[in-house]
């Protein structure tokens, strides 16, 4: 069977393109000689347990006793009495799958009697004392374990690091997932929140894997059009690197869409317009991998930073040393920009924007006004003309379905009303980052496009100088995308205004001489 690019679990290089991840991860073999215990994160569908596992059997050929483990069953299950016999039962599967014989992992019945609490140790202490070489645990998906479970889980690699060495206690140990140590972080009986790091202060570093770079994503493409002979054209290749930034799922997906799904003859070459439309069907098809990262954003420590980031709200906003911002940026939604936070990707930015208006988008109702010219582009007034009148309609109902951003129902339900006009016809891109101080939109619609900005009014704020601001921000992004003219919309979220207040229209320029249309919303 030929190979194809992998969008569902560890890679296999007899069955899908791939790059080694010794590139991309940093040198963890001076963890191992110097039989230190260590973290390893990075965010979903990164290659985390790709390269772990080959690490596994890179150890397991030189003749040190790898193992490469899951602690997935345990998820959800924080008492320790439950969860340890899960642990003990996944370390002796999936040793007896992938282990010679003589280094498998004891039978756990046994254990089972033992005190909860100490089993974990007692176990990887009679197993080390059967090898006559160093055991190396990797512990994939040790985050998913919470609670109480997690503290014991930590203070038991603890105690054993105490005494590790050959035939005593693991040498050295992983802790593999999303997540960095400092956020698994669990609540004690009484009610108060503890950090879980002081029963593994014996964590000699956090090490990541980051995302391809552009040459690595040419290199993988390359295998395909090595095997089969269809290509992809260099602004395919850009493409691919520039609306991922390099993400390993987004990578393969944007591309296995191209070649299985948008240009299945092997003799057409892919380009960068294909890429463009691999996109839009991986953000329709709402895949797990996105879904996943959906359900992160109704998450309040999530929500609070987003909704920064959407708004634009000025840096310090944001607690950049906090643990939620660490979180997020764990994640993999966010990352740190010129301007401040801003979306890991491109592709993430159209999804937070459209994920998060979804449910507005399914409400508006099918465009019955004449939107659209004589010859058939895009009426952009008479488009802007009926959202402000939907807006009034709806603004007190539009937020329902997304509580955690109150502050965002504004710029989303403008966001919403444009995908749902111009959807099939054309295009919506957003920029959106923290420090920016507003949202700007790109409408490609035909052979037309047409810019806007996006900002609010606040109780603390002044309407004249919200509006000369962003005069000027608006005429910098003109110059940016190469527009002579375009439209500021103002949302004013004063409680005290009332509508007739609130729906004004002024023309405007900018400092070169730009032409701005200012509404009110």
């Amino acid at each position: 069977m030929p190979r194809y690019f992998n969008t569902t679990g560890p890679c296999d290089p007899a069955r899908h393109y791939y790059l080694p991840t010794d590139a991309r991860l940093p040198d963890l073999q001076p963890f191992l000689d110097r039989e230190q215990y260590f973290v390893l994160h990075a965010p979903r569908q990164t290659g985390k347990t790709t390269a772990m596992r080959t690490l596994a059997q890179a150890l397991r050929e030189r003749g040190v006793a790898g193992c490469w483990v899951t602690l997935e069953r345990a998820q959800g299950i924080d008492d320790t009495a439950h969860s340890e016999p899960l642990w003990l039962r996944a370390l002796h599967d999936w040793s007896c799958s992938t282990m010679p014989e003589g280094w498998r992992a004891p039978d756990p019945v046994p254990f089972l009697d033992g005190t909860p609490g100490s089993r974990l140790g007692d176990y990887l202490r009679t197993w080390s004392a059967s090898l006559s070489v160093p055991l190396v645990l990797l512990l994939d998906e040790a985050d998913v374990v919470t609670g109480p479970a997690m503290v014991s889980l930590l203070r038991q690699l603890r105690d054993g690091f105490m005494d590790r060495g050959v035939g005593k206690f693991p040498t050295s140990v992983a802790l593999i997932g999303m997540r960095d140590l400092r956020d698994y972080v669990v609540q004690s009986k009484d009610g108060r929140f503890v950090n879980p790091g002081s029963p593994f202060n014996i964590k000699a570093a956090s090490v990541t894997l980051r995302n391809f770079n552009a040459q690595e994503v040419a290199e993988l493409v390359a295998q395909h059009t090595e095997e089969t002979g269809q290509a992809f054209a260099p602004d395919a290749v850009e493409a691919l690197a520039r609306i991922t930034d390099g993400q390993p799922y987004l990578v393969n997906a944007l591309a296995d869409i191209c070649v299985t799904h948008l240009v299945p003859d092997r003799a057409q070459t892919i380009t960068g317009r294909n890429v463009d439309d691999a996109r839009e069907q991986l953000i329709l098809a709402r895949t797990t991998h996105l879904d996943s990262l959906a359900e992160r954003l109704k998450e309040p420590r999530v929500a609070h930073i987003v909704q920064a980031v959407m708004l634009g709200d000025a840096p310090f906003s944001i607690t950049y040393s906090g643990d939620d911002f660490q979180y997020v940026l764990d994640l993999g939604l966010l990352r740190r920009g010129p301007d401040g936070a801003e979306p890991a990707n491109p592709m993430y930015r159209e999804v937070l924007a459209r994920q998060l208006s979804y449910d507005m988008q399914a409400s508006v109702p099918k465009p019955d006004w004449p939107w659209a010219t004589p010859d058939g582009r895009l009426d952009f007034p008479a488009l802007l003309a009926a959202f402000r009148l939907w807006w009034r309609q709806n603004a007190d109902v539009a937020g329902r379905p997304i509580p955690e951003y109150p502050e965002a129902v504004p710029h989303l339900a403008l966001c919403a009303f444009l995908q749902r006009v111009i959807n099939g016809g054309g295009t919506v891109h957003r920029e959106f980052a923290a420090g920016r101080g507003a949202m700007d939109l790109l409408v490609d619609y035909g052979p037309d496009r047409f810019a806007l900005e996006l900002k609010r009014v606040r109780t603390r704020d002044s309407l004249d100088t919200v509006v000369e601001t962003g005069v000027a921000q608006l005429g910098r992004y003109l110059d940016t995308v190469g527009l002579d003219h375009g439209w500021l919309v103002v949302f004013d979220v004063r409680p005290d205004k009332t509508w007739e207040e609130r729906l004004w229209t002024r023309e405007a320029t900018t400092v070169d001489g730009k032409r701005v249309v200012v509404l009110g919303a």
